[in-house]
């Protein structure tokens, strides 16, 4: 089985001479201009982009937008004979002496580990930056990976606004909980937002300039280590990744100011991104799991008369059981993502047709335990061997 995934290199113009860094900012400069709707010359291919950036995001004026490069007019090239630089790329920019569009070799800076993936088959359109008085090349580099089909346990991950990420492997819910440095860092920059808001406009706008996307970059950081940690995770029990599709938590969900204020701006879709991306890139699957009631339904006989009294403690009016909220939420992901209907007890689903070598299994209503249900609904094979007894407490 293989899955496409799109690393984004960034690779820095370095040495430039007089002529050339005026043709870069000229076409950059130019692009901002077209962009907002302005008639402007361009390299074509260019050109064509800037339309497109237009009409699909309608930038405001105060904004600037990174110049897109079509990959059939770019290339970059290796070569270790050169005294300048070993890496050369070609920019493709409109040349105002010869009224056409041209293009221009500039030595340019690669990381060594990305190195293997600048191969023209591999690289898409890109983007030109610039950014702290430098010029950047983002190139977006997309190939195939190989990833596993058959494993032996199951991750599931819920997301929420406390806690980014709670994990929790099926076969015996060992739990973890992931990210509240996430939470720690939104909430010290909503209360630095709420303090610029009070003081006078030029201080205010001082810290704002000081500030600028150091949230962004900070939060982005920690995404990176939760995803590192959930992948290390599911690599040790050779387990698929599972997690709670958000889609539309946003839309036709106000529950009042402060749990809006919350939900809405915790950086799920962002999570799910980097987490699918690195656990393709580790040769495992990562699949998005319907989430609807799993955060109110027991996960251990289905009921739905639960309560949380205390915002994280879950309480089960059928079967008497007292659990983590994160943790419950995170069982009846894992849960579905095998076919196990968590609407009804475990003792009432369908015949067993998997039996992994680490053995999936969960506890009944009746204490009964029984392994894990066909997983049909997102694709997955359990591997297949014999069966292990689990300790269970």
């Amino acid at each position: 089985m293989h899955r496409k995934v799109t690393t984004t290199v960034r690779v820095k113009l370095h040495s430039l001479t007089e002529r050339k860094a005026r043709l870069i900012e000229r076409e950059y400069d130019t692009f901002q201009d077209a962009v907002h709707g302005d008639d402007a010359n361009l390299y074509s291919a260019t050109k064509q982009q800037a339309g497109k950036v237009r009409s699909n995001k309608n930038p405001r004026e105060d904004t600037e937008q990174p110049v897109v490069l079509r990959n059939d007019c770019i290339t970059i090239e290796h070569d270790e004979d050169t005294v300048l630089s070993s890496w050369w790329f070609k920019l493709p920019i409109y040349n105002p002496e010869r009224d056409r569009g041209d293009s221009i070799w500039v030595p340019v800076h690669v990381p060594e580990k990305d190195t293997h993936l600048l191969q023209d088959e591999y690289i898409c359109d890109s983007e030109l930056v610039h950014r702290d008085g430098e010029w950047y090349v983002h190139l977006v580099c997309t190939r195939s990976v190989a990833v596993a089909d058959e494993y032996d346990d199951v991750l599931a991950v819920d997301m929420g606004a406390k806690w980014i990420a709670v994990s929790a492997f099926l076969s015996d819910r060992d739990t973890q909980f992931h990210g509240a440095e996430v939470r720690r860092v939104r909430e010290h920059y909503k209360q630095l937002r709420k303090s610029i808001g009070k003081a006078k406009i030029r201080s205010g706008a001082q810290v704002i300039e000081r500030l600028g996307d150091k949230e962004s970059r900070t939060v982005e950081h920690e995404l990176h280590q939760v995803a590192n940690e959930l992948v290390a995770r599911a690599r040790e029990r050779n387990a698929v990744i599972v997690f709670g599709d958000m889609t539309g938590l946003r839309f036709d969900n106000d529950k009042g100011r402060y749990v809006n204020d919350k939900t809405h701006k915790m950086p799920y879709a962002k999570l799910a991104t980097i987490l699918t991306y690195k656990a393709h890139l580790d040769g495992r699957e990562c699949l998005p799991v319907n989430e609807a009631d799993t955060s109110v339904t027991c996960w251990r006989c289905g009921s739905q008369n639960t309560s949380r009294d205390v915002q994280g403690r879950l309480e089960c009016g059928d079967c008497g059981l007292e659990d983590n909220a994160d943790k419950n939420g995170a069982s009846n992901i894992g849960k579905r993502a095998v076919g196990k209907d968590i609407q009804s007890p475990l003792s009432t689903v369908g015949a067993v047709v998997a039996q992994p070598e680490t053995q999936v299994r969960l506890e009944g209503t009746n204490g009964e335990i029984e392994p894990a249900n066909s997983p049909e609904d997102v694709g997955l094979t359990l591997s297949e061997g014999s069966p292990r007894l689990q300790s269970w407490e």
